[in-house]
C-alpha cells in the first residue's frame, strides 16, 4: 500500500497559498492543506496521513481524526510531529511503499536512513498540482461531452432536424 505522510505545517509555510491563508487564520490554512490532500488521495489512492505539531501549546492533547479519507494526528503537548513521524515510519510494515513530505532536513535524513522515499514540501505541491489539474480537465471534458450529448436536437436526424428547424422559423409543414 502506498502510503504518504506529511508534515503538516512545514507544507502549510512552503506552499505559498497556503502560508498566505495561515497569515490570516491557522486553522484555515489547515483545513485547505487537508481538502487538497483528501483530493490528492482520492485521485491516486494514497494513503495519506498528515501531522501537525501542537506541542507548544500546554493544554494541547495528542489526537487523531479522519477527515474525508485523510488521517490528521495532533503530537500533543508532549512530543512534536517530528517524533510523531518518526514513529510513523517505525511502525511502517516492510511491505508499504512509505514517502515522507517535509523539507526539515533531519527528518527527510532519518527517513532516507530507513531507506524510505521523501519528497519535499514543492515537489510535493507540484505533484499534487500535476494530479488535480489532471483532474480538472478530466471533468472539463466530461462537462463537454455531457453538454452536447444532453443536447436532444444532436440525437436527432438530420431530417428530422430540418423539419423542427422549418417548425422553428413559422414555415408551413412540408406535403
Amino acid at each position: 500500500m502506498d502510503r504518504l505522510i506529511v508534515d503538516g505545517y512545514n507544507i502549510i509555510f512552503a506552499w505559498p497559498e497556503l502560508a498566505a491563508l495561515k497569515d490570516v487564520k491557522l486553522e484555515d490554512a489547515r483545513d485547505m492543506l487537508v481538502a487538497i490532500l483528501a483530493d490528492y488521495a482520492a485521485m491516486t489512492q494514497q494513503k495519506i496521513t498528515v501531522v501537525f505539531d501542537s506541542h507548544r501549546r500546554p493544554d494541547a492533547q495528542a489526537s487523531e481524526q479522519v477527515v474525508n479519507g485523510v488521517r490528521v494526528v495532533y503530537s500533543g503537548r508532549k512530543t512534536s510531529a517530528d517524533h510523531v513521524i518518526e514513529r510513523l515510519l517505525f511502525e511502517a510494515k516492510a511491505n508499504d511503499e512509505v514517502t515522507v513530505a517535509t523539507s526539515d532536513g533531519l527528518q527527510r535524513d532519518l527517513a532516507l536512513g530507513r531507506q524510505v522515499k521523501t519528497v519535499s514540501a514543492l515537489t510535493l505541491k507540484a505533484q499534487v498540482d500535476s494530479v488535480l489539474s489532471g483532474r480538472n480537465q478530466q471533468i472539463n471534458d466530461s462537462r463537454a461531452r455531457s453538454d452536447i450529448a444532453r443536447r436532444l436536437e444532436d440525437r436527432l436526424d438530420p431530417g428530422t432536424r430540418d423539419r423542427l428547424d422549418q417548425l422553428r422559423r413559422g414555415e408551413p409543414p412540408a406535403k
